[in-house]
């Protein structure tokens, strides 16, 4: 008999997990997995109707055989992990798939309490009653509008008091002639 590669039991419950995940979604939401992995497993574009937002939603996508018999599914997470996903500007949902609830369950990052940055890894736990199977996406879209407006206007004002800085300077600050300046 020939000998042929053969495919590990976690690709397969990877994608399942992804295929569980996109059947999930919204029909007109799109995702897509980054071109490499540090913590974002998919980037899900968020639409309204046809109509493209600009929102993004970040996932990061855990899966297992296993299901814990607790109201709550627990996940290890790398500290590192947390803090690069924490630093990203787009909203963070941690969702893990189970394979014998064939259900996903899902927390914000937002709720996630911060790890002792002494650890290497911490553990989630995701409570049971937030089944990817039954999210409100209109109230998961709503989050990511206003956190998306709350960081837009920070930039802005940002932006703005840079630019009344160097109107400020121009105004007290004669301006400098070339032979003026000395050598």
């Amino acid at each position: 008999m020939t000998k042929l590669p053969q495919r590990p039991q976690n690709h397969n419950i990877e994608e399942l997990s992804v295929r569980f995940f996109n059947n999930c979604l919204p029909n007109n939401w799109y995702s897509h997995k980054p071109d490499n992995d540090y913590g974002v497993d998919l980037i899900v574009d968020l639409f309204e109707d046809i109509n493209a937002t600009g929102l993004e939603l970040l996932i990061q996508l855990k899966s297992t055989e296993n299901s814990n018999d607790s109201d709550h599914e627990t996940q290890t997470l790398r500290v590192a992990t947390y803090n690069y996903l924490w630093r990203k500007l787009q909203v963070v949902l941690l969702v893990k798939y189970v394979v014998p609830d064939n259900e996903a369950y899902w927390i914000l990052l937002k709720d996630v309490p911060s790890p002792n940055q002494d650890h290497e890894t911490f553990t989630v736990h995701i409570p049971k009653v937030n089944r990817l199977s039954q999210i409100n996406w209109e109230t998961i879209k709503d989050y990511v509008q206003e956190v998306t407006d709350r960081k837009l206007a920070a930039q802005n004002a940002h932006a703005q008091e840079m630019r009344n800085s160097v109107t400020y300077i121009k105004k007290i600050a004669p301006p400098v002639v070339a032979d003026e300046v000395p050598l």
